[in-house]
């Protein structure tokens, strides 16, 4: 199945891990978007959590060289140019 979607996030928006449930051991990434929620759970199966965990450090290296180029590239001011 291929699932695109494109977010904008508004002001509120956080992200993190979080228990589900009663059960302690039901955790995921939750993504708050505000007003939108996106969660990705670990596979049932746990001998297919490896991968799950491999994907979940390409989604943090992913994020943090995104930040990185975003902290270089600044910020655009109001007349639309790039300022620090």
């Amino acid at each position: 199945m291929v699932f695109n979607a494109t977010w904008h996030p508004g002001p509120e928006a956080v992200a993190g891990m979080r228990q589900l449930g009663s059960a302690r051991e039901l955790a995921a990434l939750v993504i708050h978007l505000d007003p939108d929620r996106m969660t990705i759970m670990p596979p049932s199966d746990p001998s297919q959590w490896p991968r799950f965990v491999s994907l979940l450090r390409q989604i943090r290296d992913g994020a943090d060289e995104l930040a990185a180029h975003l902290d270089r590239t600044g910020v655009p001011g109001k007349d639309g140019d790039m300022t620090e």
